[in-house]
């Protein structure tokens, strides 16, 4: 009688838990709301080709060499005009021009020879041995 009498206290406290709490008769339990991961969307990779450049040629003009035509740029012209100044010769000579045994050697310097006496009352006597 004892374990009956267990058994319909227990099966009463568990119709009263499923009712929800005491006074609010008829509530359904209902499960929280779930937190759930943002969506995320994962496309099909699109692979583009790399961008190529194609630029419009550009042809310099190539040097042409004439051993028998002087260039108008490179020519050296006298002035033809009267009026302008000429300039004059600057006197001191470029070296290439004057020989060596026409240009003396410049003069030695003259050797300053300085003589002080040992100062032996200071740093002692100077033994000088000859063995």
């Amino acid at each position: 009688m004892v374990v009956a009498s267990l058994d319909l206290k227990l099966v009463q406290l568990l119709r009263h838990a499923m009712q929800g709490a005491p006074g609010a008769a008829g509530t359904t339990i209902t499960p929280a709301n779930r937190i759930e991961p943002r969506p995320v969307v994962h496309p099909a990779p699109h692979i583009e080709p790399r961008p190529t450049i194609h630029p419009a040629p550009h042809f310099e003009d190539r040097l042409v060499y004439h051993p028998n035509r002087i260039e108008p740029s490179l020519a050296i012209s006298a002035p033809t005009d009267p009026e302008l100044p000429r300039t004059a010769k600057s006197p001191i000579q470029p070296p290439w021009k004057i020989l060596p045994w026409q240009n003396p050697p410049p003069p030695q310097p003259e050797l300053k020879i300085v003589f002080k006496p040992p100062d032996l009352l200071v740093k002692g006597t100077i033994f000088d041995v000859f063995v």
